[in-house]
């Protein structure tokens, strides 16, 4: 064979051999897909059965059961929602979910003894309770609330009914046995006196206007009689302009300073100069002022009987909790939280 035959034979090999590899190019190619696509697969199958079911039970209580599903509805109901929640650090969101759980063990452990001892909320208690708190919102907000939070009126009213039914064990099994002796709080009165001292106060109505001659129009009006309530109603831009401009009585602390230094300094029933201040401009007038003094122990004497009540309270309900607690069969699946 000659050397320019040897050469073509050569070359008819290096072309059937680059035709075979480009043959087998896409099969590798839809080979190496197919890998990819059931690797995929097989790990978002692991995922999906790692995750546990909204209908996995995560905590029992006795006889109670709770789903990972309850859980997570009550706890986005209670704290955040779930875009909230990926803004929370993970020991702060684990704390607030064991507190739920914490609420969930002693929910059921109270309302398991008010059941014991036959304790009801009867149609009455509840309707009672129902206009007690729609009192709280403004206008129609009551409904709107209280819908976007347990999605129908029945949800909340049962959940009402248990809060009023735990309260209802708290004061039969502690608070009504409960009792505080006057010299007891006298006691803790000497002890606190600081804590009941009253500081010099005053009453000053308010009348804030935009212009500060539209404000020297109105102090002229009032230096000539005007009644201060009836045209802080009409002119003044505050909330307080609704009820005659009274902004109660009040310390020194709460206002802004440009409303204290004025008003601190005035005597009753004077009316002050025009005052500018970020808000507008002010005129103001004292209607009465109450000197700095401390409080008698028979006008504190039931605030901190109830206060040392509360504190017994809370002391004895631990106590309690801890023994129906321990009397319990409680499980806690924390991993699935």
């Amino acid at each position: 064979m000659t050397e320019k035959q040897k050469s073509e034979a050569r070359s008819r090999k290096q072309e059937v051999r680059s035709k075979i590899r480009f043959r087998l190019l896409p099969l590798a190619f839809c080979l190496l897909s197919l890998f990819f696509l059931l690797t995929a697969g097989c790990k978002k199958k692991e995922e999906e059965k790692s995750l546990p079911s909204v209908s996995e039970i995560i905590i029992k209580i006795n006889d109670r059961e709770i789903t990972r599903g309850e859980f997570q509805d009550t706890f986005k109901k209670l704290f955040i929602e779930d875009e909230a929640a990926a803004e929370i650090k993970d020991e702060e969101l684990r704390n607030l979910k064991m507190a739920l759980v914490n609420q969930f063990l002693e929910e059921e452990l109270l309302l398991e003894e008010a059941k014991k001892v036959a304790l009801n909320v009867d149609a009455d208690e509840l309707s009672r309770e129902l206009e007690e708190i729609k009192r709280e919102y403004a206008g129609d907000a009551f409904e709107p609330t209280i819908l976007s939070r347990y999605g129908s009126m029945e949800k909340w009213k049962e959940e009402l009914k248990k809060k009023l039914l735990i309260k209802k064990v708290i004061d039969k099994a502690i608070t009504s046995k409960l009792t505080v002796k006057e010299n007891d709080a006298r006691k803790y009165y000497k002890e606190h006196i600081a804590d009941y001292k009253v500081e010099e106060q005053i009453r000053a109505l308010m009348i804030v206007v935009k212009t500060e001659d539209e404000a020297n129009q109105i102090r002229e009006r009032l230096k000539k009689g005007e009644n201060f309530a009836k045209l802080a109603e009409e002119v003044s831009l505050g909330p307080e302009g609704k009820k005659g401009g009274d902004l109660g009585f009040f310390s020194k602390g709460i206002m802004p300073k440009e409303f204290e230094d004025v008003v601190f300094s005035l005597p009753v029933n004077k009316l002050s100069q025009v005052v500018k201040t970020a808000y507008g401009y002010h005129i103001f007038r004292v209607e009465e002022k109450r000197g700095a003094k401390d409080l008698k122990f028979s006008e504190v004497k039931n605030q901190i009987i109830n206060k040392l009540k509360k504190e017994k309270s809370d002391a004895e309900f631990q106590v309690w909790m801890q023994e129906l607690k321990q009397r319990a069969r409680i499980e806690v699946k924390e991993e699935l939280l």
